[in-house]
């Protein structure tokens, strides 16, 4: 952030962002309430972003200093920019399944019939999006999958492939592991983590189409001192491309911002959340929905999970 953003943006402009680590929505409503804000800019999880514009804890973004026409349509919000987004995908290890052979969709992915081998897919709902690929692979429409059908997902899962057929990893990097080691042929992962274990050479491969977008949120505290100069950063961070660019390859991660696409391989910006070819073939996960059944949803799957 400080190498491809925050130097850049500071010789440009004159402002000079100061950065901080382990922020969180506890301290930034404590900041809030007190009516002493030392924060500027702040990342939430989208989760987090949700509460934060329930409780009042945000100043609006202005769209007069911020052009928004290098965003992407999912990105923009009233309180904040979903400035960093990635795909939730599905993944295969070349060695044992060619791209030609690969699946195209989650039906396919989740078919025992066309793939013996047992699929590794991300166990903490918070971040994994498997129940919306399940209903996704039993034929529902994007614009159908919400309000989600829980209980409909896992009688797929447990048909498709089997709840024997099924190993669950917790971290990012694990189903790289999983897939390069030869433990697992399929697994879900997320496009940044694939980008970036191709680019180490590993023999791995994704599709974007038929993947699900999830992303942080940039927001400004109400009250914050310098709100003017964070939405002038996110100005930057959102429409100049060079910087966009040097982000996106530094990091293998997505900035909300169309114009880098033109700086990058066409074979790596195609793939990205913020290529307009796949608008139309993406399923934005609704922030709102797990914000509000989160809990309820996890205690289930835990439950399926142990077979009850």
């Amino acid at each position: 952030m400080t190498k491809t953003i925050l130097t850049p943006f500071q010789k440009k402009t004159g402002i000079r962002p100061k950065l901080l680590a382990n922020t969180s929505l506890a301290a930034l409503k404590l900041q809030v309430r007190s009516g002493d804000v030392r924060w500027d800019l702040v990342e939430l999880t989208a989760p987090e972003y949700v509460q934060a514009v329930n409780e009042g804890l945000l100043e609006k973004f202005d769209y007069g200093i911020i052009n928004d026409k290098g965003l992407p349509a999912y990105a923009k919000a009233d309180y904040g920019i979903k400035y960093l987004s990635f795909l939730f995908v599905m993944a295969w290890d070349q060695a044992h399944i060619s791209d030609a052979r690969a699946p195209k969709n989650w039906a396919q992915f989740f078919d025992q019939g066309r793939y013996s081998t047992k699929r590794s897919v991300y166990g903490q709902l918070s971040d994994s999006s498997v129940l919306e690929a399940a209903r996704l692979a039993e034929g529902v429409p994007f614009d159908e999958i919400y309000p989600l059908d829980v209980d409909a997902a896992l009688r797929y899962l447990a048909q498709h492939p089997g709840r024997d057929k099924l190993l669950y990893h917790t971290a990012n990097q694990e189903p790289i592991q999983q897939l390069t080691s030869g433990e697992v042929s399929l697994s879900t992962s997320f496009n940044n983590r694939i980008n970036a274990a191709r680019k180490d050479g590993a023999k791995l491969n994704f599709s974007s189409r038929n993947g699900i977008l999830a992303g942080d949120y940039f927001v400004v505290p109400k009250g914050a001192r310098n709100k003017e100069a964070a939405f002038r950063l996110m100005d930057f961070m959102s429409n100049n491309a060079d910087a966009g660019a040097d982000f996106d390859r530094t990091t293998q991660l997505t900035l909300a911002n169309t114009a880098a696409l033109s700086k990058l391989p066409a074979d790596v910006a195609d793939t990205l959340p913020t290529s307009p070819k796949l608008a139309s073939s993406i399923l934005e996960r609704d922030d709102t929905w797990w914000a509000d059944n989160i809990k309820a949803t996890e205690q289930k799957f835990k439950q399926w999970q142990a077979g009850s």
